[in-house]
């Protein structure tokens, strides 16, 4: 297998791994630390990968399909010269695909081509690039014409030495997407046969199946009866057997999460990999920043100096269908919705009859269903003609009649229905933007949450409008309503994609081709919000089902009030005429159920299981009262109280519209549902996004996770209070509970009897007051945390090939014997150093049992005790304030090069009494010397300030030494190591030497650190 649970490892070229070195009379070296000046680097180009692909038959697990951009090679050592060359291994490499070439459609001479879908993978030359630097590397005379002769001394060594010695070294590099973007990649580029090289991972597997729901990347489905216990799985069957594969849908929407949630869980606690580090600058967090601020229409801010005439005209023009789509305005979606189908024909929404959407809905998602998995090749338009579409979106969903603009040329084709989606969905601020990874974490709370909402931006005590009361307003479900209808949009969008590409629609006979305009205008009308509604859509009918109750022939008796009650509403919000079937009186009418309960309960299960969460027995029992037989779980109705509506919401329990928007690195708050009754079967929106398998991609499975815990664990709830910190920590029950987030929890992930999941992190070591020494026994804590200085302006995401040239396992200039070495263990001195935890400290001003909000703001340190091999004793202190990441070293195989040695006594006339071997396996990696280290004692390391980035140093005379840090022997020495780190503010590799599995060696791990500009490599022990 290629693959497995998304790791793979590449798929071109060919491998020389087998081969082996002879009797040379190369010595490699042992040393410390080498210095080198590396030349100016280089960076490369990428190019787009295509819009749409074929049908494949690619297996993909139902909930998580995704295929990444293709690019260009990241590292480009090789000069003009080589383009011939890069080119022809192209060639070669096509022709040796055994996929075979592309499949092609028939488009017009400016449509574009589909290609194949494929994840992100090293550019097939790079074994050209390579071949090329070994060629130059290993032969002095093709450097430059008339080069001089190689200086005296100077053993050259053979391509096929080289690539025996390094074999089983990870490559680090990035590959060039569309819109700017990098994905990080490690290859093994030399070692294609070897099979070792497929289980070689910087992560830990997804321990339960339900946790897959966090990614969009491409991956293995996880067997269902597959259950990681502390990173070590139970069981491993054959996934083709034993879970529901389906198909991958037609059209690639081609986005991902950022940072990928593959690699949040790194080999090591509380660490995370490669891939993630990397994207961490550029996430979604960082690139989408909160909710655009609403403008009104420019030309309604100048009405007053026109005249009557021209002012009138504007004013008509206003009212009219689709005029304020992309006018430049943007809404503030709580007015529209209060505003009513007045205000949204301005887009051109019509007010949808609730019945109509819950049926049009149930009917895609049954479409959808029948092609993923039954594999069937049937699109919309087997079911519906382009013409029937059209009526069916106009006479139910949008106005009539949009503008030229949309229609161009044929109105009633596919192309244009797109278009018209398209332009409606990317209304500014009208609709929730899923961009914002706040939403994709909060989608479930306008679902389900039906009371006054304590937070979150959605509509609160003061959103009314003048035409519709408040209680009228909620208890109506107006602003579900909103939301289920940007999923009917979005439905309505993707099935036509799905169909557009499906039917090789590039060439459209109803609407004529698709141009490279057109194409770029859509890519740029989708890029963000557009995407993620196609994300969420899929997942939403991937996860639910959505009902409502038969038409009544007539009012039954005792509901006369209900009628009553929403007469004045509906006169404000029905058309005149009469739908042929009665329209439901709610949004809260609408139910949604969902088949994957079962699965979703397991994996809480896991998660509470995984982190050591008390009282497992009662929580199980708990959700048996809610869900019902535990082998067979319902998802439970929705009931809608007469109350809500009415709620009173107390201050203290009130979070503000900031505090879901905010980007403190310290702080997410949520509040949790609470029924004060232990006995009740209620369930909270966040419990029912969790076990409906309604999880949008990203950190928010995380949150999910340990808040649906919380939400029904009534002991938990009472003591800890409402309000949750799910970027903080909590004490109880004598353990304290910290997010992933925190950089408090990184640090103590590693220490003795801490426990580690999805996220979350548990440990046994309580914080105490600074001041008085008094334990802090529960409650939320939040602990403030400076950003690591950044040197660069540039993320290292964003540095191109200067990441791969910086990493490669040749070095910077020769390759001879002389220029590589044999970093080995450092038996320093200090590894006699006993070191302990002594405790862990807070400086607050005060605290005490819950009240308010429940979160306790305080600084977090340190302090271990240190004592000699002479017994002696000191106590050191860091203090926790900088957000440091720890990432793991990606695992590396023993290279398949042997030493030789050399002995003194070769040429005496001293004979050994036993034979002596000439030559010795390799127990690492051999290092180039333009890779310049140094060990760090223990002792020393309170003394030793911050090492200078790479980035910081990139002029300079001599590259900045990586400080290796021997932590092994104890966790208390790690945790040490770690605590260090947090308090100068360095990222640091953290590397496994020994033990029972595949571990990294200091030559590799070296590299790495170089790849990430991180200056710190820990290596640790068992």
């Amino acid at each position: 297998m290629s693959f497995l649970f998304g790791r793979r490892r590449s798929s071109d070229g060919s491998s020389d791994a087998t081969s082996t070195t002879h009797n040379n009379s190369e010595t490699l070296t042992r040393t410390q630390s080498h210095r080198h000046t590396p030349p100016k680097n280089e960076h490369s180009n990428g190019k787009f990968r295509s819009l749409f692909r074929r049908q494949s038959g690619n297996l993909d697990i139902p909930s998580t399909t995704a295929t990444q951009e293709k690019g260009n090679p990241a590292p480009n050592e090789a000069s003009t010269p080589l383009k011939a060359r890069r080119e022809s291994s192209a060639r070669r490499q096509d022709a040796k695909d055994p996929r075979g070439p592309p499949t092609r459609v028939s488009p017009t001479r400016d449509s574009p081509q589909p290609v194949v879908p494929c994840e992100p993978r090293q550019p097939q030359n790079l074994h050209d690039l390579l071949d090329y630097r070994l060629e130059m590397g290993c032969n002095p005379k093709n450097n430059a014409p008339g080069a001089s002769p190689s200086p005296p001394g100077k053993s050259y060594l053979r391509p096929k030495d080289i690539k025996a010695m390094l074999s089983g070294a990870p490559h680090f590099l990035l590959e060039k997407g569309r819109h700017g973007r990098w994905f990080p990649q490690v290859v093994f580029p030399w070692d294609e046969q070897n099979p070792i090289i497929q289980h070689m991972w910087d992560r830990k597997p997804l321990p339960h199946a339900s946790f897959t729901l966090s990614t969009l990347h491409a991956h293995l489905p996880v067997p269902d009866d597959w259950v990681a216990k502390g990173g070590v799985p139970i069981q491993f069957p054959d996934w083709r057997h034993r879970t529901g594969v389906t198909s991958r849908a037609t059209f690639d929407v081609g986005i991902f999460e950022v940072p990928n949630m593959l690699s949040h869980n790194g080999k090591e606690p509380g660490t995370v990999g490669f891939r993630h580090f990397l994207e961490l600058p550029v996430a979604d967090v960082v690139r989408h920043m909160g909710p655009e601020k609403p403008i009104h229409p420019p030309s309604l801010q100048q009405i007053s100096t026109m005249t009557a005439t021209a002012a009138f005209d504007l004013m008509e023009g206003y009212n009219k269908p689709y005029s304020q789509c992309q006018s430049g305005v943007v809404y503030d979606r709580h007015r529209l919705i209060c505003e009513g189908p007045d205000a949204w024909k301005r887009i051109g929404v019509r007010d949808i009859n609730l019945r109509y959407l819950v049926q049009r809905l149930e009917h895609l998602r049954n479409l959808r269903h029948e092609v993923l998995v039954g594999r069937t090749k049937k699109t919309i338009l087997d079911v519906e003609s382009p013409h029937e579409l059209y009526s069916s979106l106009h006479s139910h969903s949008l106005c009539p009649h949009p503008p030229h603009e949309m229609l161009e040329r044929h109105p009633q084709s596919v192309k244009s229905q797109i278009k018209t989606l398209s332009k409606v969905l990317a209304t500014p601020g009208a609709w929730i933007n899923f961009s914002l990874p706040e939403w994709r974490f909060r989608a479930g709370q306008v679902l389900w949450e039906a009371c006054l909402h304590g937070d979150g931006d959605c509509l609160n005590p003061h959103s009314s409008h003048d035409k519709v009361p408040r209680d009228i307003l909620i208890r109506s479900g107006m602003e579900r309503k909103w939301l289920l209808i940007q999923l009917l949009l979005s439905a309505e969008l993707l099935v036509r994609l799905d169909a557009f590409v499906r039917v090789d629609m590039l060439h459209d006979p109803h609407g004529g081709h698709i141009t490279i305009t057109e194409l770029r205008e859509f890519e740029k009308l989708r890029e963000g919000k557009l995407n993620w509604d196609l994300i969420v859509v899929r997942r939403f009918l991937n996860s639910l089902d959505i009902t409502c109750p038969p038409p009544q022939s007539g009012p039954s008796s005792g509901s006369r009030e209900k009628p009553h009650r929403f007469s004045l509403f509906n006169s404000f919000t029905r058309r005149s005429s009469l739908p042929p079937v009665p329209d439901l009186q709610s949004a809260w009418d609408c139910e949604l159920s969902s088949s994957h309960v079962r699965l979703q309960l397991e994996g809480l299960y896991v998660f509470a299981e995984n982190i050591g969460w008390p009282r497992l027995d009662a929580l199980k029992a708990t959700m048996a009262l809610k869900l019902g037989d535990p082998n067979n779980p319902v998802f439970p109705t929705l009931v809608v109280d007469s109350k809500w509506g009415r709620e009173k919401i107390s201050k203290e329990t009130l979070l503000a519209k900031e505090d879901m928007y905010t980007r403190s690195p310290c702080r997410r708050r949520v509040k949790l549902h609470s029924s004060g009754d232990p006995q009740s079967k209620s369930l909270g929106w966040i419990s029912r996004s969790w076990l409906s398998a309604f999880v949008i991609p990203g950190e928010g499975i995380s949150h999910l996770l340990m808040a649906t815990i919380l939400e029904n664990d009534a002991e938990a709830l009472a003591q800890l209070g409402s309000i949750a910190n799910l970027y903080g920590a909590f004490i109880y029950d004598q353990r304290s509970w910290w997010s992933k987030a925190c950089v408090v929890g990184r640090v103590l992930s590693c220490s003795k009897g801490a426990r580690t999941c999805m996220g979350w992190i548990s440990s046994d070591i309580l914080p105490r007051d600074v001041n008085t020494g008094e334990l802090f026994k529960r409650g939320w804590l939040e602990f403030a945390v400076e950003e690591v200085p950044q040197t660069s302006s540039r993320p290292r995401i964003k540095h191109g090939a200067k990441l791969s040239i910086e990493s490669t396992p040749l070095g910077i200039g020769d390759i001879t014997a002389e220029a590589f070495t044999l970093p080995m263990e450092n038996p320093e001195p200090g590894a006699a150093l006993d070191v302990k935890i002594e405790a862990l400290t807070m400086s607050v001003d005060d605290y005490g049992p819950t009240n308010g909000n429940g979160i306790t703001p305080a600084e977090a340190s340190m302090s271990f005790s240190i004592r000699n091999s002479a017994g002696v004793s000191t106590t050191v202190c860091f203090p926790l304030k900088y957000n440091v990441r720890f990432v793991s070293a990606h695992e590396c195989c023993p290279p398949l090069g042997v030493a030789s040695r050399k002995s003194d006594r070769e040429n005496s006339d001293y004979q050994p009494t036993r034979p002596v071997s000439k030559y010795t396996r390799l127990p690492g990696h051999p290092l180039h010397i333009s890779y310049r280290y140094k060990y760090v004692s223990l002792d020393s390391l309170s003394n030793t300030p911050a090492p200078q980035p790479l980035s910081q140093n990139a002029e300079a005379a001599q590259t900045p030494e990586i400080l290796v840090i021997d932590a092994r022997g104890s966790r208390d020495r790690e945790t040490f190591a770690r605590a260090w780190c947090a308090a100068v503010g360095c990222h640091a590799i953290i590397s496994r030497f020994g033990g029972t599995r595949v571990t990294s060696c200091v030559a590799c791990s070296i590299r790495q650190a170089r790849a990430i500009d991180a200056m710190v490599v820990i290596r640790v022990s068992e």
